[in-house]
């Protein structure tokens, strides 16, 4: 009996501190409930665009959702999807954009959350120098429609070798015949070395500049003598063979007259007209002079015809053709001979 009266009364007040601990618990609960669930203040900022919105939703992720903001994995969220949201908190989205890049003709997409040419560049990998050309200019500002190009440009030294021509030189010379025309030097082209500044962009050549030149051998001019003097034409008739007179179309005076013969083969072969050397009809001329192909009268040898050329007969000289080398060798050089040239039929 004596401890069931104890019992009691201690048991009510057991009773008692645990209903007043539920309560407390429960409170609190309810209180942190109601706190959760509760609309909170957040700032969002889209693309540099902000808003402030009420929402009820737990983290960032759920937030965006509750907005129907749609995002990828290219666009930058801060703070990230699962942190949870907090009374006057900023979220902040940069949305990536597609931007189309032509580099030296090749195009690729880049995506990117910067908003200059400059940072789309460096997101795709790109490294420009200051020769490069890049539309727009790499400080402008992106909008969703802009398309970056970029020229690659280049700068070369290049070297050129080059022939400079000679110049021809005439001096009159009295003691020479008008017409003719006698080599005093030869000509010889220089060598120089041509310096240039190219520009390629994308490979292509787009301009060259001369630097500088270079000369390695001199040019040498050639010098020609080209005679003055009045040719005599021949007044006086000559008699021919026949019987008949002729009359010349110029008289050469004082022309030195050498010999040359067939070779060791038995001939010269072609003359210069093509046509086989003959004895007693052949010699050799100077054509500036006597045209190939006309008949001369030589005092004291008789008719010949202008058939061939060589390399020392030039003005009042004449090289006769003979039978043989002996034959040549006694003809010698004689000089102050009179040729008649009398044209391209024999009288």
């Amino acid at each position: 009996m004596e401890l069931g009266k104890i019992w009691v009364p201690h048991n009510r007040l057991l009773l008692s501190i645990l209903g007043a601990a539920t309560f407390v618990l429960l409170s609190v609960g309810i209180y942190f409930f109601n706190l959760s669930t509760q609309p909170k203040q957040v700032t969002l900022v889209i693309d540099g665009i902000s808003q402030d919105i009420t929402t009820t939703a737990k983290t960032v992720e759920q937030l965006l959702q509750e907005k129907q903001v749609q995002i990828t994995d290219k666009d930058s969220i801060k703070p990230g999807l699962d942190t949870s949201v907090e009374k006057a908190m900023t979220v902040d989205l940069q949305t990536s954009w597609a931007i189309p890049v032509q580099i030296a003709g090749q195009k690729t997409v880049v995506h990117t959350i910067k908003r200059t040419v400059a940072g789309a560049l460096a997101d795709a990998g790109v490294k420009v120098s200051k020769k490069d050309k890049i539309n727009p200019s790499v400080d402008s500002k992106l909008t969703k429609d802009t398309e970056i190009s970029v020229i690659r440009v280049e700068e070369k030294a290049v070297q050129v070798n080059k022939d400079i021509a000679f110049r021809e030189i005439r001096q009159k010379d009295t003691s020479l015949n008008k017409g003719e025309v006698r080599e005093l030097k030869k000509g010889q082209a220089g060598k120089a070395i041509l310096h240039y500044s190219v520009v390629f962009e994308n490979g292509k050549e787009v301009s060259r500049k001369l630097v500088k030149t270079d000369v390695v051998t001199e040019k040498q001019d050639r010098v020609l003598a080209v005679g003055t003097k009045k040719q005599e034409v021949m007044a006086a008739s000559l008699s021919s063979r026949g019987g008949k007179d002729i009359r010349a179309k110029r008289v050469l005076n004082n022309v030195t007259l050498t010999a040359y013969a067939p070779n060791a083969g038995g001939g010269y072969g072609r003359t210069a007209m093509g046509v086989k050397a003959t004895v007693g009809k052949t010699v050799a001329v100077d054509p500036k002079l006597v045209p190939l192909g006309w008949w001369v009268y030589i005092e004291g040898i008789g008719y010949r015809r202008a058939e061939d050329t060589g390399g020392a007969i030039k003005g009042h000289k004449m090289d006769v053709y003979l039978g043989s080398e002996s034959e040549a060798m006694r003809f010698g050089r004689k000089k102050g001979y009179k040729v008649h040239v009398i044209g391209p039929k024999l009288p």
